[in-house]
């Protein structure tokens, strides 16, 4: 099954931008009210923003929130 991705939550670090060796993670929304915590380099491989859809596979990969 696909889902829809309605929201990319990132995190706001300042000024400050994250520790050496701290990957950067994205938050993505789904249609279904779930959230899936994945590392921003991966979204962006992925091509996951807002308004595409994403698979049941690809989720299940991740915690759900």
């Amino acid at each position: 099954m696909l889902h829809k991705i309605t929201d990319l939550i990132e995190p706001d670090n300042g000024c400050e931008g994250f520790m050496p060796g701290e990957e950067p993670m994205v938050t993505l929304i789904l249609d279904d009210g779930r959230s899936i915590k994945v590392s921003d380099r991966l979204a962006y491989e992925k091509e996951w923003d807002v308004g595409r859809e994403i698979s049941d596979d690809d989720i299940s990969a991740f915690s759900a929130g």
